[in-house]
């Protein structure tokens, strides 16, 4: 099991995006209709391996609840859509917070497994809705430092019994 899931990376990049651009919801799996004033978008892009797995022990005692924790570092990178009145001006105002000491001190306030690395310039990529009218919308990739932590059940020992048999006679 994950320690740290990619849910929960966008819900904790959310947090940090929600007081400087507006409500944000998860792409694909929200099952909401869009809104129709200002709203963001959170795409999980990828997940990039920066290191390898790193093995931690853990032995209970107890072949029930002893086990090995794999640790690793990655790249997560989350495409942002901002939508709405001042689209452009709201991602400016995440693409230079996200990489201030701020947006880093925020981030990391809000979870130590995460960490900000950079942010793309932003696009204009406006788009037509149902009613084919035109809504403003920008787009930038978030990329961020992710510690995760996958755990998984583990047998141990620390006793034998040794014992001796001849086999010759």
């Amino acid at each position: 099991m994950n320690d740290y899931t990619v849910n929960q990376v966008i819900d904790t990049l959310a947090d940090f995006i929600e007081p400087i651009a507006g409500t944000v919801w998860q792409a694909q799996d929200n099952r909401n209709p869009m809104p129709s004033d200002i709203f963001c978008v959170l795409t999980p892009l990828r997940f990039i391996r920066l290191s390898a797995a790193r093995g931690i022990a853990h032995d209970s005692g107890n072949p029930q609840t002893s086990t090995m924790n794999w640790t690793e570092v990655r790249q997560a990178d989350i495409q942002l859509d901002i939508y709405g009145e001042n689209a452009g001006d709201r991602s400016i105002r995440v693409e230079t917070l996200f990489a201030s000491d701020y947006g880093y001190s925020r981030i990391k306030a809000l979870d130590e497994r995460l960490a900000p690395l950079y942010a793309s310039a932003a696009l204009q990529t406006s788009m037509l809705n149902s009613e084919h009218q035109w809504e403003a919308r920008y787009t930038l990739t978030l990329s961020l430092q992710v510690h995760i932590v996958v755990n998984v059940s583990q047998d141990y020992f620390d006793k034998t019994d040794i014992s001796v048999k001849k086999v010759d006679k």
